[in-house]
């Protein structure tokens, strides 16, 4: 079997974890490891300032592969090199019900769980031996229960069973800390990569970057450079104690630098951005004369599923969440050049891939100890619960409604979370729970005028709206109990909001209202939610677990659904959202100019 060529600027854990040539680690599989500040400096300096420190490795004959017959290229002998991309798992081990579109109707099948995927990710290596690459651009280490309850460390000890090549940090991967994300990097045992993540003044070494800036790898005679970029806007998105201390810059700045390195020191023939930004920043940076040099954008954070690249310029997908989809690109060089590329979206159907048994081993292990916890019922659903629309979803209309009865609040808000693949209809457990809210947290209230809450619900839709990208820094739209809001999506910021109703009445912007959401640390005293200047702020003696938990147990078996709490006016159809359409059938386009439609 033929052999990759790797080197990376350099090996992420090359001093502290006691790499080998191969990538491997010294320590035991799944042996916790608990950095020293000392151990967590000397890992950085082994990192470098993107200089490129080590030479190109040598290695054994690289394989070539005979050209297949769909190919539209002449019959002769190419190389095929094969890309698999996975982003956003989230945590999500184990096989579960995943949503999918058929005929404009909502149709649940069992997909994903790592065993799946190994399954998946062998085939495939087999098809095209020594000449297979597979990546992960993002937010793989939170948003699940035995992720949260190990501070990353189950996901690291399943991952390194799966034969990852590379790997991105996500924007929500900050969650457990600064030093706690560098540590679970050295855990790993293939390397990780960021560009754009810098030590600032208050963090463990001011100016160097937390991760190597690129990697190269050499598969079947080609020469391939990987750079990669984490969220410039994880600073606003993200709650302010995750991310102290570090500093991030965007692709603009620095892309053309390293392409360049990559294309003429190390004479890549290829190069592929790793991007966990948004589909809309990615496609936009794509554009752009910063991304020349570029040949394929592989793209996380917001969940899409691109069946097809969207090519406004460099090509850019994005592969779905929770480990249900893989994306695949097969690209033919000759001569050193690309001369046609194939691109296809793969859902990790449980009727098509059967557990790998040796990682499924590993998932049972690593989630023995977390197992009394997690699987206690807490509450039981009719329908199923599910987070995939833009506007409204029902997992957080159950969550919202939860903290609006505990408090007794006129409004209970939650984010526009992302997290979480669907629940069935049956048992809802504490590993649910950790799925919806993988950070617990403090209940937290306060008084705001109406004149205060439209004008933040003119910014919150702004946010996810926006026609001017890199402002973009929501998820979907800010969930809300007690509220309904009629808006337009086409609109400029401040002329969105048609109307606003609190408890069933108009909102009135000289009065007030008892406003209840969560406690996000490090947020200023009068913030809650994004919404601020909040009078009379208190965080309460009990968190969002625990109010959830206590409204299922009084409210099993529930049945939530699509309510019309938040309608698009100039959406295609004004009433797909009350009849709990996915986003695709109303959503206008991401960015302007292309024709691809969120699904």
């Amino acid at each position: 079997m033929e052999e990759r060529r790797r080197v990376a600027e350099p090996p992420v854990g090359a001093q502290g974890c006691g790499h080998d040539h191969a990538g491997g680690c010294a320590h035991a599989p799944g042996e916790a490891r608990t950095l020293t500040r000392r151990e967590v400096l000397k890992v950085i300096g082994s990192v470098g300032v993107g200089l490129g420190l080590y030479p190109i490795v040598t290695g054994l004959a690289a394989g070539e592969r005979a050209y297949a017959k769909d190919w539209s290229v002449p019959p002769r002998k190419v190389v095929q090199l094969t890309f698999l991309h996975t982003t956003d798992i989230h945590g999500q081990v184990l096989t579960h019900p995943e949503m999918f579109r058929v005929n404009g109707k909502n149709v649940f099948k069992p997909a994903g769980g790592m065993a799946r995927l190994k399954t998946l990710f062998k085939l495939i290596r087999a098809e095209n031996p020594g000449n297979v690459f597979i990546v992960d651009t993002g937010d793989c280490y939170q948003g699940s229960a035995i992720a949260a309850l190990s501070r990353g460390r189950a996901m690291i000890d399943i991952m390194n069973r799966m034969g990852y090549d590379l790997a991105l940090p996500g924007n929500w991967e900050v969650v457990y800390g600064p030093a706690r994300l560098v540590e679970l990097a050295v855990g790993y045992h293939f390397p990780v990569i960021c560009s754009n993540m810098v030590w600032d003044q208050e963090g463990l070494d001011p100016g160097y970057p937390l991760y190597p800036n690129y990697f190269i790898a050499e598969m079947g005679g080609v020469r391939i450079g990987f750079i990669g970029y984490n969220d410039p806007l994880t600073k606003i998105r993200q709650a302010p104690a995750y991310h102290k201390g570090i500093q991030f810059s965007f692709p603009e700045e620095t892309a053309p630098r390293l392409v360049d390195l990559l294309r003429t020191r190390y004479k890549c023939d290829i190069v592929i951005m790793l991007a966990h930004l948004g589909l809309a920043q990615q496609v936009t940076f794509a554009q752009k004369p910063e991304a020349s040099g570029i040949d394929f954008i592989f793209g996380g954070d917001t969940h899409q599923r691109t069946y097809d690249p969207i090519t406004l310029g460099v090509p850019v997908t994005e592969a779905g969440a929770f480990g249900s989809f893989v994306g695949r690109l097969d690209v033919l060089v000759e001569d050193r050049k690309i001369k046609d590329y194939r691109y296809e979206l793969i859902p990790v159907l449980a009727e098509r891939y059967p557990e790998d048994e040796e990682v499924k081993k590993v998932v049972l292990e690593v989630r023995k100890p977390y197992r009394p916890i997690i699987e206690r019922k807490i509450g039981e659903t009719k329908s199923y619960l599910y987070r995939y629309n833009v506007l409204e979803n029902p997992i957080d209309n159950l969550i919202t409604d939860a903290i609006r009865e505990a408090t007794g609040a006129d409004i209970g808000i939650s984010n526009g979370f992302r997290f979480a693949p669907p629940v069935a209809p049956g048992p809802i457990t504490v590993e649910d729970l950790w799925s919806w809210l993988p950070v617990n947290a403090p209940i937290k209230t306060g008084i705001a005028t109406g004149e205060m809450i439209w004008q933040w619900m003119e910014r919150e839709l702004n946010n996810v709206f926006t026609n001017d990208i890199p402002k973009r820094v929501g998820g979907w739209v800010v969930r809300f109990s007690g509220m309904k809001v009629k808006m337009f999506i086409d609109r400029p910021m401040g002329k969105r909001v048609q109307s606003i109703e609190i408890g069933g009445k108009p909102l009135e912007r000289d009065k007030t209202y008892f406003v209840a959401a969560c406690d996000r640390e490090g947020d200023p005293p009068e913030m809650l939610c994004r919404l601020k200047p909040v009078k009379e702020p208190k965080v309460l003696d009990v968190d969002l677990h625990t109010v959830v938990e206590r409204f299922l147990q009084k409210h099993s078996p529930i049945d939530d659904g699509i309510e019309g709490r938040v309608v698009a006016l100039d959406a295609k159809d004004v009433f797909a959202f009350a009849e709990g359409f996915g986003p695709e059938e109303v959503y206008n386009e991401p960015v302007p100019g292309t024709t691809y439609s969120f699904r």
